[in-house]
C-alpha cells in the first residue's frame, strides 16, 4: 500500500473550486487533516465540502460542523484544535477498507506463511521460501497522459529512473534497479519495461471525478491503457509472473500533478483490478500501483510499492494510525527520504533470501557485524518468533535513519503492525527494541529518534533484566543475554554472556563497549 504520510502538506479543493492547504497524517485506509493553524477538517459526504470538525456526542467520530473551511475563522466559533477519533474508530475504519479482497502479493505471502505455520517444529531457523525474490525480475511501467494534460517527463527519463545503473536524475540516489540490487546484496535485479505514452480517451476531469467511488476510474484508465497495448501487439512475454500467471508488477504513472483530495479519483494508491486482465493465454494483470508524475520522479514510494508487488513484503506501519510501526527504519514503513529511501529491514531481507551471513547468537558468542552487508544475527524460539539483529549506520542508503547502531528486531510472524498494544495477544509483527525504553514508535510519539538503536556507551546491553528486555511475547525468558555492544560504527562487536576473551583482547573490548 502507499507509504503513510506524517504531517505532509496537501492542496485540497472544494466543489466550488476554492482551494486550501491542509496538513495530513495517515495512509490509504485512514487519514486525518488539519488546517495549517491546527483545526481538524472533514468532508461532508452529502455536499462534498470540507468543514471544520467536531466530535460526535459519544466522541466516537469526527463530524462536519457548521462553517465550511474558509468561510469562517475557527477561533471565532470556539472549536478545539487537533481533534482526533479514538483508536477503536480508526482501526475499524481501516479494517473495513480492506474487507473487499486482497491483492495477489498478499495472497502469495499468506500461502507461504500458512505452509510455514503447518510445519510441526518447536525449534527451527526461519527458512527461506522457494519463491524468494532472487534473480532477474521484470515489471511494466505504463505512462499515461490526457488530451488536456500532456506528459512533461519523457519516456527516456522514466526508463533511466527505473533502470539506469548509477542514476542521479531529480536528485535520486540511484535508480529503482540500483536500489533493489544494493539492498538485496546483488541478489535481485529488477528492471521495468517503460511504454510510450498512452493518451486517455477522455479529459483528466473524467478520471478525477470525486463523485465516483474511489478507484473505479483509476482502474478504468488502467484497463484502457492495457487494452491499447494489447491491440497494438505489445510483447508482454518478458514480464515476470507468478505460478498462476499473474504478472507481478504493474506501475502506472499519469501526467500532471495530483489534483484530487484524499481517497478520491486518481489519488495515488496500490490495489488490484476488479477482474484480472488477460493479455496472453498465460499472463494476466491484477496488482497495480498508480501515481501522479508531476514534474519529477522520486524513489521512495515507487520502491515501497514494488516491495509489495515484486517481493511480497507487507506494510510495517499501523493502518489505523494510532502508532508509527517501525518508523523510518524500513522501506516498508515510513522509509526515510523520498530521493534516498532507507534499506529494507533485516527481517524482510532474511525472509527474501538476501542474507549474506546469518550468525546464531549463543551463550559465549562474540561476533563482529558490519553495516550494509546483510550480515544478521539470530536468536530464535520457533520458526515464527525470534530476534534478528543488524548494524545500521547513517550513511549511504541509510543516510536518513533517525539513529545509528545495532537494530534489535523482535519478530512474531503472527503479529500485526496495526496492533501496538505490546501485550502477549496484541503486538507487532516486527518490533524495534528501542534502546531508550520509551517505546515511542508504539505510543505514536514519533517515527524514530536518536535513542532507538543499541550501542555503547549509552545502550551497551540487552537481556532479561534490561529495558527493553529480551523476553518472548508470552513473558518467558528468551535466554538472549547480550552483555556488551560496541559503540556505533561501520563494524560493531556484539558479545553475549559467557564469552571468554584472550587476555590481550579484554581491555580493548571493554573500552569499545563502555563497560
Amino acid at each position: 500500500m502507499p507509504l503513510p504520510f506524517d504531517g505532509q502538506e496537501f492542496r485540497f479543493t472544494n466543489p466550488d473550486g476554492t482551494e486550501f492547504t491542509v496538513r495530513g497524517w495517515g495512509n490509504q485506509f485512514h487519514a486525518v487533516f488539519e488546517t495549517l493553524d491546527g483545526y481538524t477538517v472533514v468532508k461532508d459526504p452529502e455536499s462534498g465540502y470540507y468543514h471544520y470538525a467536531v466530535l460526535s456526542a459519544d466522541e466516537s467520530q469526527l463530524l462536519p460542523s457548521g462553517p465550511r473551511v474558509g468561510e469562517a475563522e475557527p477561533q471565532t466559533v470556539g472549536l478545539p484544535q487537533h481533534l482526533r477519533e479514538p483508536g477503536t474508530t480508526t482501526r475499524r475504519r481501516a479494517e473495513a477498507a480492506q474487507e473487499e479482497g486482497r491483492p495477489r502479493w498478499e495472497a502469495r505471502r499468506e500461502q507461504r506463511r500458512e505452509r510455514k505455520r503447518s510445519q510441526d517444529r518447536s525449534e527451527a531457523e526461519p527458512e527461506v521460501e522457494a519463491a524468494a525474490p532472487v534473480g532477474d525480475y521484470v515489471g511494466l511501467c505504463v505512462l499515461v497522459q490526457f488530451p488536456d494534460v500532456g506528459g512533461t517527463v519523457t519516456r527516456q527519463q522514466v526508463t533511466d529512473f527505473c533502470n539506469q545503473p548509477g542514476y542521479t536524475g531529480f536528485g535520486n540516489n540511484g535508480s529503482v534497479y540500483d536500489y533493489f540490487r544494493q539492498v538485496s546484496g546483488g541478489r535481485l535485479r529488477y528492471t521495468n519495461q517503460v511504454t510510450a505514452y498512452y493518451t486517455a480517451t477522455r479529459q483528466r476531469s473524467y478520471y478525477t471525478d470525486p463523485t465516483i467511488e474511489y478507484g473505479v476510474r483509476a482502474q478504468e484508465l488502467i484497463v484502457e491503457a492495457l487494452t491499447a497495448l494489447k491491440a497494438g501487439g505489445y510483447d508482454f512475454s518478458a514480464l515476470t509472473s507468478d505460478g498462476s500467471g499473474f504478472i507481478q508488477a504493474l506501475n502506472v504513472f499519469y501526467a500532471g500533478p495530483r489534483v484530487n483530495n484524499w481517497s478520491e479519483g486518481l489519488w495515488p494508491h496500490q490495489s488490484f483490478l476488479a477482474s484480472p486482465y488477460q493479455v496472453t493465454p498465460g499472463k494476466k494483470f491484477s496488482d497495480y500501483q498508480i501515481t501522479d508524475m508531476g514534474t519529477k520522479l522520486t524513489l521512495r514510494t515507487f520502491c515501497h510499492e514494488n516491495g509489495h508487488m515484486v517481493c511480497d513484503f507487507p506494510d510495517l506501519y499501523d493502518y489505523g494510525g494510532e502508532s508509527y510501526g517501525v518508523g523510518h527504519y524500513s522501506l516498508m514503513c515510513y522509509g526515510g527520504s523520498d530521493t534516498n529511501p532507507v534499506e529494507v529491514d533485516a527481517y524482510l531481507k532474511n525472509e527474501a533470501g538476501w542474507t549474506s551471513k546469518l550468525t546464531k547468537l549463543t551463550p559465549g558468542s562474540m561476533v563482529t557485524v558490519a553495516a550494509g552487508t546483510n550480515h544478521f544475527l539470530l536468536h530464535s524460539r520457533t520458526a515464527t518468533e525470534y530476534f534478528v539483529l543488524e548494524n545500521r549506520q547513517q550513511s549511504g542508503r541509510d543516510a536518513a535513519l533517525p539513529d545509528a547502531g545495532l537494530a534489535i528486531w523482535h519478530v512474531d510472524e503472527n503479529g500485526s503492525n496495526s496492533r501496538e498494544q505490546m501485550t502477549p495477544a496484541l503486538h507487532y509483527e516486527l518490533s524495534l527494541e528501542q534502546a531508550d525504553g520509551r517505546f515511542d514508535l508504539e505510543r505514536g510519539v514519533n517515527a524514530g529518534d536518536s535513542g532507538d538503536l543499541h550501542g555503547g556507551p549509552t545502550a551497551p546491553a540487552f537481556g532479561n533484566g534490561t529495558t527493553p528486555d529480551s523476553r518472548w511475547w508470552d513473558g518467558g525468558p528468551s535466554g538472549l543475554e547480550i552483555e556488551a555492544i560496541s559503540a556505533p560504527a561501520a563494524s560493531m562487536t556484539v558479545r553475549t554472556k559467557g564469552a571468554v576473551l584472550p587476555r590481550h583482547e579484554v581491555s580493548d573490548v571493554a573500552d569499545s563497549v563502555g563497560t
